[in-house]
């Protein structure tokens, strides 16, 4: 087996890129997040105007979460040498990613008001125990 270029992995970063830009129906994204076993746990702010059924709150779990599936399963594929180079990419990846997702107004229909703006949550996938946010 040869082994993996830095072109490889950038390949490799690409068509994951071009997966995300693909994004299925709205319907397959919640179906596909129930799979991943997300949980989210309130820390902070009121909870009860949180709409977590927002368009673009799924969109952008659902980006982190493929994000995570991706390097679950490349990772194990690569060198230590490769890994280094792999690991940089992604952490750029997940806090692009992470980012879009704390953007998100997740108010249902209206803006957070001054008492409301502060919301702490933990999203974590079940069974790994890595925190997504």
């Amino acid at each position: 087996m040869r082994k993996k270029s830095r072109r490889d992995i950038l390949d490799l970063v690409s068509s994951f890129q071009a997966q995300i830009k693909n994004k299925p129906a709205l319907p397959q994204m919640s179906t596909e997040l129930r799979m991943m076993k997300f949980r989210i746990r309130p820390i902070q702010g009121d909870f009860s105007a949180v709409d977590l059924k927002d368009e673009d709150f799924i969109r952008a779990l659902w980006s982190l979460g493929k994000l995570d599936e991706f390097f679950q399963k490349e990772i194990i594929r690569l060198t230590k040498r490769e890994r280094q180079i792999f690991i940089k990419i992604f952490d750029d990846l997940y806090h692009r990613y992470q980012q879009e997702l704390n953007r998100v107004n997740i108010y249902k229909g209206r803006p957070a008001s001054e008492e409301n703006k502060v919301l702490e949550m933990e999203i974590f996938r079940e069974g790994t125990g890595r925190k997504i946010n």
